[in-house]
């Protein structure tokens, strides 16, 4: 199998590492449009193609769309008419028009095997915690609250903050995109929501252009309702769900690596392997589903519809500021 990487950062390398560990015998090739040599393309085995076309001359049966939010659009709609598998990063795009584009293009065109990088659905902690929550264990859930956040300058210790793309709203940087994992739960969790509240903001004193709290309120008839609340200041990192129904509680603390339930018969843990909480792990899952479903010629878990449906309620979300 030949694999186009769109985008060779540092999770365009994590994923490249992931296709290497699943099929040794898997090629890679790179996208450099400003073509160019580096210490990493000279010591690994990989090819380089200056431009998009002579990428896809080149016949890759999947594409790795890993490059700054705002330019996945130009790669999503080249594999769409190629008819290419693509696998792309999250969000799947930064603007409603960008989002638009792709549905028109997508219609217009037999569907390709692809999937959104919401790599934390494969999580065994969270997909526990989504057993939980669709088995009744924890009652008729009233709320639900997704949290997270962490000190940007911490995120990439090898690169300058100021210079990330996370920092620059014209790449699609923003703590909503960034964090859209929380809100992609609460739609995984509960499905859709009727309404949408809205605070977003640079708040704080970091040095960046783009958003870096929000705090979101979804709801709809009869509940439940949820609360989403990120930022990009948390000095001691968290991301901590917890479901609140009326016969006990869930919290799933990431960082603490514990699942809880709270009844009125006092706090338990739940037992999970030390492993269920290893995210680096989640990469590997995740690209393991989509070369499967190219060989098995299925459509994955997480297609491209998921994808937009999280990113609709940021956009609401940010039009809202």
């Amino acid at each position: 199998m030949l694999v186009l990487i769109v985008g060779e950062g540092s999770i365009g390398r994590r994923h490249i590492d992931s296709l290497k560990s699943i099929d040794p015998l898997i090629k890679i090739d790179l996208l450099r449009e400003r073509r160019y040599s580096s210490q990493y393309s000279s010591t690994s085995d990989v090819t380089i193609s200056g431009s998009i076309g002579e990428a896809l001359d080149k016949g890759p049966e999947l594409m790795v769309i890993s490059t700054p939010n705002a330019l996945h659009l130009k790669y999503i709609l080249a594999a769409v008419d190629a008819g290419i598998p693509f696998y792309v990063e999250k969000p799947v795009v930064s603007s409603l028009a960008d989002m638009d584009m792709v549905e028109t293009r997508l219609s217009q065109h037999e569907f390709p095997i692809n999937m959104v990088g919401c790599n934390l659905r494969q999580l065994p902690a969270l997909l526990c915690l989504h057993q939980i929550v669709r088995s009744g264990k924890l009652g008729n859930i009233v709320r639900a609250d997704f949290e997270a956040g962490q000190w940007l300058p911490d995120w990439r210790p090898t690169q300058d903050y100021r210079s990330s793309y996370s920092s620059k709203k014209e790449l699609g940087g923003g703590v909503l995109f960034d964090l859209i994992h929380e809100v992609d739960a609460a739609l995984w969790f509960f499905g859709e929501f009727n309404t949408v509240n809205a605070l977003s903001g640079h708040v704080s004193r970091l040095d960046i252009e783009s958003d870096d709290c929000a705090c979101l309120l979804l709801g709809r008839n009869n509940g439940p309702y949820a609360t989403i609340r990120v930022d990009y200041v948390s000095r001691v990192p968290v991301r901590r769900y917890t479901i609140t129904g009326d016969e006990a509680t869930a919290t799933l603390d990431f960082r603490a690596h514990a699942l809880t339930i709270s009844s009125e018969h006092g706090v338990y843990p739940v037992d999970l392997d030390p492993d269920a909480f290893d995210i680096s792990r989640t990469y590997k899952q995740a690209m393991y589903e989509m070369v499967s479903a190219i060989r098995d010629r299925r459509q994955t878990q997480q297609p491209i519809q998921e994808g937009f449906k999280a990113l609709k309620v940021v956009l609401t979300a940010l039009n809202q500021s």
